[in-house]
């Protein structure tokens, strides 16, 4: 009765010593004569035995799950045991009855999307939450952080920002489904079913999470140069390339003019005297388009359009550099994969980075 006021629940062990108890009932009530000897041997000496043993668990440990503890801070509106011992809805299994951080209880829906739970404490759930990070932002699960111990939710906040899903809405449940016996685990609807699988590997197959295609990393020292090619890899930063379709470097970067936050580096001109580098408002740029000339060759992808200095450059070899000028030299390409690529780059350390990665068809 404790843990079913507790939990609103019978637990297995519950129900067995409610069955040894009616069973010794039984054999009482059956038992001819009622022998005293008898009596202790069959159904008297197993019951106090019982009692004992019921007495002795619930003292120890009444069996029954406590309630997730949130941090000092947080009200008591906050506590997630509304959302049930199961979050989905009886009436409508698509539905994931979930609380918001500030306490809000809301619903999912999983037809929409899946949902991955995952648990602040959990060393396995960083690789699955790295690989929802890698998809497009609207193709993200739901995050549900599950399991909560004390201090949880600040917790899953810094490994969401770890594993780069900063900002990233996440819920918070007691536990997930039923069926679900581990983390990190994704749930989502199939038809009329509810479907799950656990383990980061069968997560990252089932979400399809993007490969990487090709990449590239060249010097960038902190010069002039440096800073407008760190720029125009920002401005390349995220772009998506639909199957079939041409990217052009000078239209994702655009004019380099100061107002667009470009300074002075320096470029390379033809002169009387020939090929020498002169002060350029932009300068530098190359070293990007250069940078994902390399990554477009080492993902076998068609190059559409490509010129070379007219003098050697530092950061690639002869032939693989990638000389662009507004609006007349360009670097282009086209995505001859058959799936969705998206360019990702970083400037770090002196390096800057240029990766492709492939996106399959993922959820609706």
């Amino acid at each position: 009765m404790y843990g079913y006021v507790a939990t609103g629940s019978v637990c297995p062990a519950c129900w067995k010593f409610v069955a040894i108890g009616a069973l010794l009932a039984v054999f009482y009530l059956i038992s001819p004569g009622k022998q005293p000897g008898r009596m202790v041997y069959v159904s008297a000496g197993p019951a106090r035995a019982l009692a004992v043993v019921s007495l002795a668990l619930l003292i120890v440990n009444p069996g029954t799950e406590p309630v997730a503890v949130l941090p000092a801070t947080a009200s008591h509106s906050d506590s997630i045991k509304k959302a049930g011992p199961d979050p989905v809805e009886k009436t409508a299994s698509y539905k994931l009855r979930v609380s918001t951080p500030d306490g809000k209880e809301t619903y999912l829906d999983l037809r929409e999307k899946p949902a991955l739970f995952f648990a602040a404490w959990c060393p396995h759930c960083p690789e699955a939450l790295k690989d929802a990070a890698r998809l497009l932002p609207g193709k993200r699960p739901y995050l549900i952080v599950t399991y909560l111990r004390e201090g949880d939710i600040g917790k899953a906040k810094e490994k969401l920002a770890e594993n780069g899903l900063t900002g990233e809405p996440c819920y918070l449940v007691e536990k997930p489904p039923k069926s679900v016996q581990e983390v990190p685990a994704l749930v989502w609807m199939e038809g009329s079913e509810l479907r799950h699988v656990e383990g980061a590997g069968a997560i990252a197959e089932k979400l399809r999470a993007p490969k990487l295609l090709g990449s590239a990393e060249i010097p960038n020292p902190p010069d002039g140069g440096g800073e407008n090619a760190a720029l125009a890899a920002s401005l390349i930063n995220g772009k998506v390339v639909q199957p079939g379709e041409v990217f052009s470097f000078n239209r994702a970067v655009g004019p380099r003019t100061v107002s667009r936050g470009f300074v002075e580096g320096r470029s390379v001109v033809e002169t009387v005297y020939g090929p020498k580098t002169v002060p350029d408002v932009g300068g530098g740029v190359c070293r990007a388009s250069t940078a994902l000339h390399l990554a477009v060759l080492n993902a076998g992808l068609e190059v559409v359009e490509r010129h070379s200095h007219s003098m050697p450059v530092s950061y690639a070899e002869p032939g693989k550099d990638a000389a662009v000028a507004w609006p007349y030299w360009d670097l282009r390409f086209r995505n001859t994969v058959g799936k969705t690529l998206v360019i990702k780059t970083s400037n770090n350390y002196g390096k800057l980075r240029v990766e492709l990665w492939v996106y399959s068809s993922q959820w609706k």
